[in-house]
């Protein structure tokens, strides 16, 4: 796998996300300030934003060491570790932000909450699995030379890397689909639905799902590209960095939400029916 890095465009495509992250970091430090001075006591949301909104720092950095150093084959395992963990850890906060925000659409409705939450389990789970069974098989992606064993071996750690996408593509799609539905029932008059429609569409939990839904499809669209040439998967990185900086906005959208006075009935402000969604803890 080492050596599928050597080519100028794939170095390109592993450096690039770093610009992105810091680029959105610096357009919504301001709001990670307001949001922690005006902050109580921790809960399991803000550990899932620090998670999403920093751990792609250390993704960034073992990808951009693989791609551009040079290392021994021990550490190149490591830096693959670390990777790997990471992005465990990006993808599990980035949708456990996105299911605290849908559940707050059905905060009456115990069987849909149950459902999510069941879910996002199963997801979890998957994705931890799938992660785990790559590990033994880091040290063929790190030899100098190639054999048919390794890139076998190669073929299979993309294979695995591909189910993870899978998995949190179709949590994505059904959090989508779920959404849809609410807004389908919340209907009461055509004027009504449009205005809630376009508050979905523009901020709401819809937009979101969909954001996360077509990064991870676009992803795995490139692990079907051949190995050989090196561009199998290449967008990965891009897609733990997206998903981490979308994660950071729907916090951040809770938050102004929190404090939001308005009708309690806008999706864009996620304030549904008597119920607020609270960030804090």
């Amino acid at each position: 796998m080492v050596l599928l890095h050597t080519q100028q465009t794939i170095k390109y495509l592993r450096v690039a996300p770093a610009a992105i992250w810091a680029l959105d970091y610096y357009l919504t430090l301001e709001h990670e300030v307001h949001m922690f001075s005006s902050m109580g006591r921790w809960g399991i949301t803000t550990v899932m934003f620090i998670v999403a909104r920093y751990v792609p720092i250390a993704w960034i950095i073992s990808e951009i060491y693989v791609t551009l150093g040079m290392q021994s084959p021990q550490m190149c395992s490591i830096t693959y570790h670390i990777s790997g963990v990471s992005l465990v850890l990006i993808l599990l906060a980035t949708e456990g932000l996105l299911l605290m925000r849908t559940l707050a659409l059905w905060h009456n409705k115990k069987k849909i909450r149950r459902f999510l939450l069941a879910s996002y389990l199963v997801t979890a789970i998957s994705t931890v699995t799938c992660i785990a069974i790559t590990f033994p098989l880091l040290k063929s992606a790190c030899v100098s030379t190639s054999t048919q064993s390794n890139i076998e071996e190669v073929t299979r750690i993309e294979h695995l890397l591909m189910g993870v996408f899978i998995n949190t593509a179709l949590f994505e799609f059904m959090v989508a689909a779920i959404t849809i539905y609410h807004i389908m029932l919340s209907r009461s008059d055509d004027m009504y639905i449009l205005c809630i429609l376009a508050s979905t569409l523009s901020k709401g939990s819809l937009l979101y799902a969909l954001s996360l839904f077509a990064i991870s499809v676009a992803n795995i669209v490139t692990f079907f590209l051949p190995i050989s040439g090196g561009y199998s998967g290449i967008t990965d990185v891009f897609q733990g960095v997206l998903h981490g900086v979308i994660a950071s906005r729907i916090l951040f959208d809770l938050r102004d939400a929190d404090q939001s006075k308005k009708d309690s009935f806008c999706l864009s402000d996620l304030q549904f029916g008597l119920h607020t969604v609270s960030t804090a803890t």
